[in-house]
């Protein structure tokens, strides 16, 4: 790939972000087997988690000279929003 975003890699990290969203979805199957002390911190991960593949989608698949990030303010929106579903 070379560092360069073309056809072939952004085929290819929509085929790797498909595959993280699957692993994602069945993992948050999980969540409500796991201690209730662990179930926010491992909720609000898989939530951000997504959002980084929502922000790499977003910078259409560069993630040679962009960052993919959620920032502070989804940060803070989605942490309390993780809690309560917890």
């Amino acid at each position: 790939f070379r560092g360069k975003v073309t056809g072939k890699w952004r085929r290819f990290m929509k085929g790797q972000i498909q595959r993280a969203r699957l692993f994602f979805d069945e993992a948050e199957k999980g969540v409500t087997h796991l201690d209730s002390a662990s179930r926010w911190p491992v909720l609000a991960s898989l939530w951000l988690y997504r959002q980084i593949l929502d922000a790499i989608e977003a910078n259409d698949y560069n993630n040679f000279t962009k960052r993919a990030y959620v920032g502070k303010a989804k940060k803070l929106l989605s942490l309390p929003l993780a809690y309560a579903r917890a």
